[in-house]
């Protein structure tokens, strides 16, 4: 099972922490009004105004105007189930909605949120009650909590809290500096390394960088923390494209060293430089990859020195085996030839063709125009004779101006 990252266990906490700030301060300083305090008193203010309202209507003795008045107040208002004008003497004067079944006479002349009586008086004498019946607001509990401002507003802090403390301490701490936390023993051994390394943490970026490459890629040390390591333009030794996956991706998929993968850096205007990246995964307790070790070995002079002795000894064997005046086979190279086409034409009884040729009267030539003439006489007569033959077909040069010709 994957682990929870530190950074959602620190969302949770801040989360946590402002519901509590929030919680205590709603008891202290009542952030959130009682609604139920609210309506009591919105139905108690709202009884009071009706009571007027209808005792100036039956001291005008308009029976009809109230009764009406009565009926529209319960049609139109939807929290009210009856309403009553009860005379001192308990006679009803006028009544609206099943009043006599839903009204229960709470004790003494107290009311309730449900039961709202209001006394009417006749200057000091009291002339009658005004009875309204509200619909109970007592409800379950869970109609209660879902139906509640606070609790909607609650849940809104810890959802929004959590998505927003998440993004944002993800963000941050990239921001952070990890070299920080890296002991000072620690970075001076790395730097003594004449290699570049490079610790990515679980995302690829770097948290640890030595000098040897921040001179690789002539960026400051402080200046690589928090870059990735795919940012660079790194590209395969055998083409001009980036590689399809890099070695510390591969080195993290699949938990595994990646030894001697070659790569190549190119920036623009700087020298192309060629390395050799080792990628070592640093495992957790789970075998979870919490980090990769990658290191470049710069073998650009390397390489460089390599291919240098490579072109020498095809030179070389060029050399031992050409005439360098005319490109020819010498004769060591002539002779050879000749033993191997010997031998095969005696073995399979294939025709061999032998043809000698010089230069006639050379010596005249150099002696006239001097070697340096000569010298091109004998090239204008090599390239003559190669074009003429087939691409099985040797020559070689023989002696001064003389040459073989094997067909």
């Amino acid at each position: 099972m994957k682990r929870l990252t530190p950074i959602f266990w620190m969302s949770l906490g801040l989360v946590s922490l402002t519901l509590s700030i929030l919680l205590i301060s709603d008891l202290m300083v009542g952030l959130i009004p009682d609604k139920a305090a609210q309506i009591l008193t919105y139905r108690q203010k709202f009884s009071e105004a009706m009571a007027v309202q209808y005792s100036i209507l039956a001291q005008r003795e308009d029976n009809q105007g109230l009764q009406q008045a009565l009926d529209l107040l319960v049609e139109r208002n939807g929290d009210i189930q009856s309403v009553a004008l009860v005379l001192e003497s308990g006679e009803i004067m006028a009544m609206a909605g099943p009043h006599q079944a839903l009204w229960t006479q709470p004790s003494g002349d107290r009311s309730t949120p449900e039961h709202i009586q209001i006394p009417i008086f006749n200057g000091d004498l009291h002339w009658g009650t005004l009875q309204l019946r509200f619909h109970s607001l007592e409800t379950s509990f869970w109609t209660r909590v879902l139906g509640s401002a606070w609790v909607r507003f609650l849940a809104l802090v810890i959802a929004y809290g959590f998505v927003g403390y998440f993004l944002y301490m993800k963000r941050t701490l990239r921001q952070l500096d990890p070299s920080s936390v890296v002991p000072m023993r620690v970075q001076a051994a790395f730097d003594v390394l004449a290699e570049g390394v490079v610790f990515l943490d679980g995302e690829d970026r770097i948290v640890l960088a030595n000098r040897a490459f921040s001179l690789i890629v002539d960026v400051a040390p402080h200046d690589l923390i928090g870059k990735t390591l795919d940012s660079f333009e790194w590209r395969s030794s055998d083409t001009v494209d980036p590689p399809s996956i890099y070695p510390w991706k591969t080195a993290r998929q699949g938990k595994c060293l990646k030894l001697d993968v070659p790569l190549v850096w190119e920036r623009v205007g700087k020298t192309v430089k060629k390395f050799r990246v080792n990628c070592t995964p640093i495992l957790g307790q789970r075998k979870q990859v919490r980090g990769i070790l990658v290191s470049f070995n710069d073998v650009t002079v390397l390489e460089g020195t390599i291919r240098e002795l490579e072109l020498s000894k095809t030179e070389l064997e060029k050399l031992a085996h050409r005439d360098p005046l005319t490109g020819c086979c010498n004769r060591r190279a002539l002779f050879e030839a000749f033993e191997e086409l010997w031998e095969r034409a005696q073995r399979d009884g294939s025709d061999l063709v032998c043809i000698m040729a010089d230069i006639d009267h050379f010596k005249s030539y150099n002696d006239r125009f001097g070697h340096a003439v000569g010298d091109q006489v004998i090239q204008l007569v090599a390239k003559l004779l190669s074009t003429t033959l087939r691409p099985l077909d040797i020559i070689g040069r023989y002696g001064g101006e003389e040459f073989c010709i094997l067909l």
